[in-house]
């Protein structure tokens, strides 16, 4: 147990530095955010949800966070395709990484997208049947009323924290799933049983990823929630241009802990498959298969590659 805490605890530490040295793996997740955070305040501030049908509502509902669930993972896959043109010694092309998504990977993450978003869907409904928030009626459209919407100013609820968990759980594991569709080009099925392999195998390592990014990004998120503090409880006014340095953090804020999140489970994935290639080399000298953790985590800060060689 102690050596999985230690090799999430690892994982997690080599993401940061890999974020240090090569900024730009941020930048797909960054452009998710420019489609996501426009439509988050289209639906709160100007959608009028009382001309349309309680069906119609559900299905509106259900294809934007389709959209959403589908941005993301088509980010992810343009992250992923990024650490495959490095691990094989290629200049790190962001348009070869788009191109490459779009062309062999798309049409095999819809089906885990569709699953996705059915989980997500269904989760937000129980975290709004489980809200005690007061209906405030139609809030106003402005720089601090968009930024706080944005950075996820709600109150805090062990029922509203849990479903969130669920719902950062469920993301983690469809970005393990989504390595096996870029790296490997496996189909839906196969990607979905070999995601649950890597997670089954390293559930400890897993679960202390879970929790540091998860601390990650409430550490990140610190300066915003002191700011809202100080704007709410001690009524305080900031000008506008402090709402909008508020939006432009939450960008990278929320960028950021995504590609923890994501760069976490690739890393995970990569390590799997360092260990498959050791078990089989093992298995075919003869010698006793080793545990995933007498195999020394694979880094891309070594240049050494190859794992991804096709």
């Amino acid at each position: 147990m102690f050596k999985g805490i230690k090799n999430g605890w690892e994982l997690v530490i080599e993401s940061i530095k890999i974020f240090i040295h090569y900024p730009k793996f941020l930048v797909p997740l960054v452009i998710s955010w420019l489609i996501y955070a426009p439509t988050l305040l289209y639906l709160k501030y100007f959608f009028n949800g009382d001309a349309y049908s309680s069906l119609q509502l559900f299905l509106i509902i259900f294809g934007i966070i389709f959209i959403f669930a589908f941005i993301l993972s088509f980010s992810c896959s343009v992250l992923l395709e990024l650490i495959q043109q490095f691990e094989s010694h290629q200049k790190m092309r962001l348009a070869k990484a788009f191109v490459d998504t779009l062309a062999h990977n798309t049409t095999r993450i819809l089906p885990i997208v569709f699953v996705w978003t059915i989980i997500w869907f269904i989760l937000l409904i129980i975290e709004a049947l489980l809200s005690k928030a007061k209906n405030r009626g139609k809030e106003s459209f402005n720089a601090e009323n968009a930024a706080k919407t944005l950075a996820g100013d709600k109150e805090f609820s062990l029922s509203g924290a849990f479903v969130r968990a669920l719902e950062k759980g469920i993301r983690m594991v469809v970005f393990l799933i989504l390595p096996a569709i870029a790296w490997e080009n496996l189909s839906f099925i196969q990607a979905v049983k070999k995601g649950i392999a890597v997670f089954r195998a390293n559930l400890v390592a897993f679960a202390t990823g879970f929790m540091l990014t998860e601390f990650a990004g409430v550490i990140i998120l610190l300066p915003l929630a002191l700011l809202f503090y100080i704007s709410d409880t001690m009524k305080v006014m900031f000008a506008d241009w402090v709402w909008i340095a508020v939006i432009i953090y939450t960008a990278f804020a929320w960028s950021y802990s995504i590609y923890l999140e994501q760069m976490f489970a690739a890393h995970l994935y990569l390590w799997h498959l360092k260990w498959e290639k050791e078990a089989k080399r093992a298995q075919e000298e003869g010698r006793r298969i080793p545990a995933i953790t007498d195999v020394p985590k694979p880094s891309l800060l070594d240049k050494v590659g190859g794992l991804l060689d096709k």
